[in-house]
């Protein structure tokens, strides 16, 4: 018997995802137990980087088993106990946090000069990130006890991240952050188990830096002035990506998660996939032309702006131009 190496990951895929929770019912495994597996996501990273150091050779396969057996454990946790009762920290047995539920913390205004650096890291909570004219920046929302976020701040740079609450760790709220338009800026955004959106029309962005884990994003760049580089890494996530009609190199990263891209029309896009045979796109429909491990829009070159990007789908998948599109 011959099998078919595009979808054998996906098969142990859905095996462990089902078993994990017949094995909780028949008491085979502890639901306490199951209810922690999201802190293997780490494997998820080193099965990817096996997969590329073992690339072309005949263990090729080991790398996206390896992602492919974490995410089930993952994902057959969350089946086997709710999303309620997935355990995202020591003692903290809950994820459910309701911006309607929560009480406000005071405003946070402040500036970061010519050029700056924005670091946002969020757990367990939602962040809705948008553009405004001028030079400062401004941090309003909730939490469940009215904390703030952890807010550091200098001339340079804007830090937010999730308040550390004795026994539970870190645990976000409902933020909204506006970021000014005049100075440039680079984003960092890493996103635990939790939501973000973002909006940037106006801004000058020297690089932007997602990482979502177990959570979702949508960032709407279409709008930015400039872009220098984007940097994607999804772990059992969503991230929803539009980029301007501009210049842009980056990477994307898709592990045992989904990368949805939009990409101007008139821009010319040229995309280097590694070879994955776990993970699945779908250049050939949105109209690229592929030579080896390239995909280029036709006529690649002609144009004044251009898209150059690395991407990898371990157990995941990368879709350019989604009908419904990126933003919505």
């Amino acid at each position: 018997m011959r099998v078919n190496r595009s979808l054998l990951g996906w098969g142990i895929f859905f095996i462990v995802v089902g078993a994990v929770p017949l094995a909780v019912r028949a008491g085979a495994l502890d639901a306490s137990v199951v209810a922690r597996a999201w802190e293997l996501w780490p494997l998820i990273l080193i099965g990817s980087g096996l997969g590329l150091l073992l690339a072309r050779t005949r263990v090729a396969l080991v790398g996206g088993l390896l992602v492919a057996v974490t995410a089930g454990l993952m994902a057959g946790g969350l089946l086997a106990g709710g999303l309620s009762g997935f355990n995202f920290g020591d003692g903290f047995t809950t994820c459910t946090f309701r911006s309607s539920d929560g009480q406000p913390f005071p405003v946070q205004r402040g500036t970061y000069g010519g050029s700056g650096t924005v670091e946002i890291d969020l757990d367990c909570g939602e962040v809705t990130i948008a553009s405004v004219a001028g030079e400062r920046w401004s941090v309003s929302g909730t939490s469940a006890d009215g904390t703030p976020p952890d807010i550091q701040t200098d001339d340079a740079s804007l830090t937010l991240r999730a308040p550390q609450h004795p026994g539970i760790g870190g645990r976000g709220g409902s933020w909204s952050v506006e970021l000014p338009q005049d100075p440039e800026t680079r984003l960092d955004l890493a996103v635990n188990a939790g939501s973000a959106r973002a909006s940037l029309p106006g801004m000058a962005l020297s690089g932007v830096d997602v990482a979502v884990n177990a959570g979702s994003a949508t960032l709407d760049l279409s709008g930015a002035r400039a872009l220098g580089r984007i940097e994607a890494d999804v772990n059992a996530g969503a991230l929803a990506l539009a980029l301007p009609a501009a210049s842009v190199t980056g990477s994307l990263a898709a592990n045992a998660g989904s990368i949805q891209i939009c990409v101007p029309e008139e821009v010319d896009l040229r995309i280097t996939l590694e070879d994955n045979a776990l993970g699945s796109n779908n250049f050939a429909e949105a109209g690229l032309i592929q030579d080896g491990d390239t995909w280029s829009s036709e006529g690649y070159g002609s144009g004044a702006s251009r898209i150059e990007l690395s991407a990898s789908a371990n157990l995941g998948s990368i879709e350019l131009n989604p009908e419904d599109g990126c933003a919505d």
